[in-house]
């Protein structure tokens, strides 16, 4: 079950991981996305129901698996004040992730005075598809360190290929036409990742993934300039 605006602004979810109850809670000190997440081992076995209650209440976070405690945490008092306005999905209903492997027999919220089942028929208003395409576009600027990383090696891989599509064929392909072979690539290496579930472009890569392409067509060529007049030279 997740409260979320898109893919990478997450609220609150609960999900498995194999046997494992992992639950995301954006609060002061998490991401954007509510990791790091809260892990409890162990929790789901094959053939069984569980029931699992997920309390948040006066700064205090609580996880039961069929009526035992196995995660008890203390929060900030102000945590939900972090949430933005999201949409409630279920199941295989969650924004870009995975489905549920097995079968949601009930999902209650309670707050006082209030509570609904949003499994029971007409409780909840569940689109017939979510829109997906916006999810498959990485936010900008990256997230930390590890994202600029990432697109820096990305940047640092198109150079080899510049030299490639120069060399692809006698005589080597000129500049103009293998820059634009090379912006090409990156464009359709992008667009593939949204026939996947789980990938995510960003026009950042594309834009680096570019320029080290360009990067690596124009060494290439001063490359064989300089070989050229080398051989022209008188001995």
């Amino acid at each position: 079950m997740t409260l979320a605006s898109d893919y990478w602004d997450t609220d609150f979810c609960i999900g498995e991981g194999h046997s494992d109850l992992v639950g995301w809670l954006r609060r002061p000190g998490s991401d954007a996305n509510g990791s790091p997440p809260f892990t409890v081992a162990g929790v789901f076995q094959p053939q069984r129901w569980t029931t699992v209650n997920v309390t948040l209440q006066h700064g205090a976070l609580r996880i039961e698996a069929d009526g035992k405690t196995r995660l008890s945490e203390h929060l900030t008092t102000d945590s939900p004040q972090v949430w933005s306005q999201g949409q409630i999905a279920l199941g295989d209903e969650v924004h870009g992730g995975g489905p549920w492997r097995g079968q949601v027999r009930l999902a209650e919220v309670r707050t006082p005075r209030y509570a609904v089942d949003y499994v029971r028929p007409g409780a909840l208003s569940i689109p017939a598809s979510y829109p997906y395409l916006p999810d498959h576009i990485e936010h900008f600027p990256p997230p930390g360190r590890l994202g600029w990383l990432t697109a820096f090696l990305d940047m640092l891989s198109f150079i080899p290929l510049g030299f490639l599509v120069v060399l692809a064929r006698t005589p080597p392909i000129r500049p103009v036409p293998a820059s634009l072979l090379t912006i090409a690539l990156a464009a359709a290496l992008a667009a593939g990742k949204f026939l996947f579930d789980g990938r995510h472009t960003a026009m950042l890569n594309i834009v680096l993934q570019a320029a080290g392409g360009l990067l690596g067509v124009l060494l290439t060529w001063r490359l064989i300039h300089s070989r050229h007049n080398t051989a022209r030279a008188p001995g």
